[in-house]
């Protein structure tokens, strides 16, 4: 296994274009980067230190706790997310947000806006992904495979309404962070079970690569990238435009530039 060091995290984030007063979106498959000098803390420090003061970082912190019939308890519930957003979520500075299927947490100068939970819905129109593309937050993904990861595409398949899923209104319990106990909702934009279909990203993904609208680098055989929504969310729209099943094994099979 390739050995790391805190120097080469910076110089991935630097050639993926992190900059000073960012907010980022992190995916992280922690073997992709190799054994880090120093874990997971040498990596949170890599990325805090390039986005600075005025930057933000945020992780994915997902429970699905209404669908399992859990509370979501948002100081104690866990994430399914990895060993780096966990060590996120638990520091002292993190806010995390009160969905109770698709939480995240950040650290940084606007967590607590960025974090806000304003509606009901975990993607589309009024939820938390909207504000974090209205921001031109950058998504990283940390040797991510296309169809895993990147949440942020189903934020985009229901703005336009997909045929292959659905919305499903979850109710259930939430622990406030104060211990306060309440009521809510979350709805999720799952998929249709009478359709026959599997993700496949590949190809939407790889034109995007190619038009240098997503940036890629290669370490040691693994792939770390960065979407931007700036660039890349009126293509991928387009794409869906022309072929709303593009991102599934039932796309045409003829992928045209949106441009």
């Amino acid at each position: 296994m390739k050995y790391t060091i805190k120097y080469e995290i910076s110089k991935i984030l630097e050639d993926l274009g992190i900059t000073e007063g960012d907010k980022l979106f992190i995916h992280a498959f922690l073997p992709s980067l190799g054994m880090v000098q120093g874990g997971i803390p040498t990596i949170l420090d890599a990325i805090l230190e390039c986005l600075g003061k005025e930057g933000t970082l945020i992780v994915p912190t997902f429970t699905a706790s209404y669908r399992r019939n859990e509370v979501y308890d948002v100081l104690n519930s866990k994430s399914f997310n990895g060993a780096f957003s966990e060590h996120v979520r638990k520091l002292p500075n993190s806010v995390r947000s009160l969905d109770p299927l698709f939480s995240m947490s950040a650290i940084g100068k606007d967590s607590e806006y960025l974090m806000h939970r304003s509606s009901d819905n975990c993607f589309g129109i009024g939820s938390i992904y909207e504000k974090l593309f209205i921001e031109n937050t950058k998504f990283l993904g940390f040797g991510i495979q296309w169809n895993q990861g990147y949440s942020f595409f189903m934020h985009l398949e229901r703005l336009v309404e997909v045929p292959y899923r659905q919305d499903k209104v979850f109710y259930g319990t939430t622990r406030l962070k104060s211990g306060i106990i309440t009521q809510s909702e979350a709805v999720h934009f799952i998929r249709r079970e009478n359709f026959n279909w599997s993700l496949s990203r590949n190809a939407l993904c790889e034109s995007l690569v190619a038009q240098k609208k997503v940036i890629e680098v290669s370490v040691s055989g693994c792939k770390h990238r960065v979407f931007e929504p700036k660039s890349v969310e009126n293509d991928i729209l387009l794409y869906l435009k022309d072929d709303i099943w593009c991102m599934t094994s039932k796309a045409k099979g003829i992928l045209k530039n949106p441009l």
